[in-house]
């Protein structure tokens, strides 16, 4: 027997089985990835919320999505802009065999003294019923409220189909002042098709 060949043959397998491993380790790590849902802008429109008015943006996983709104304000002293609306469609791709929902959504504002507030927004995916929230608030007050989906409604989109994800918002302002709203953040939910 010669030695040269048992000390090179240990290195040489071990050297291979740490190849496969890592090949393996890979591979499987590439077939267990996460998913991802890919959204594709937003698109938004009202009198809360004319073109340009309104910023977007979104998480690096594309599952959070926060809007700045520069003109969402109701004012409650003149009657024909004492409600202003805002409606936001949001294209998602859904990853086959998954489907989407909102999670939930948080909206920041203000309502001046003497004003109330009344925001109410529906959450719906094209021919599918929604769910509402709505609150009212009572200046002068800053608000900040969210809006838990998850646990009081079970919209899912269809599985594995990509969907328009809507959110029909508005703002009344009743009194003296002004009612407006600021900022609304979303938050994206998948799940494997049930």
């Amino acid at each position: 027997m010669n030695n040269k060949y048992f000390q090179k043959t240990p290195i040489t397998l071990l050297q291979g089985l740490l190849a496969t491993f890592v090949f393996m380790t890979t591979s499987l790590g590439l077939a267990f990835a996460a998913p991802k849902v890919e959204v594709f802008g937003a698109k938004y429109g009202g009198s809360g919320c004319p073109g340009g008015t309104a910023s977007i943006s979104f998480s690096p996983n594309g599952q959070k999505l926060t809007i700045r709104f520069n003109q969402f304000i109701a004012r409650g002293n003149k009657p024909n802009e004492s409600r202003k609306n805002c409606n936001l469609t949001i294209p998602v791709r859904v990853p086959k065999g998954y489907q989407v929902s909102l999670n939930n959504a948080s909206y920041r504002g203000n309502v001046a003294p003497r004003t109330t507030g009344k925001l109410r927004a529906e959450y719906f995916f094209a021919g599918q019923p929604g769910s509402i929230f709505s609150r009212a608030f009572t200046g002068k007050r800053e608000y900040n409220v969210r809006d838990s989906l998850r646990n009081k409604t079970n919209v899912w989109s269809r599985c594995g189909d990509s969907v328009n994800m809507r959110v029909n918002s508005s703002m009344i302002a009743q009194g003296q002042g002004t009612a407006t709203v600021e900022r609304m953040l979303a938050d994206i939910g998948m799940r494997a098709c049930k």
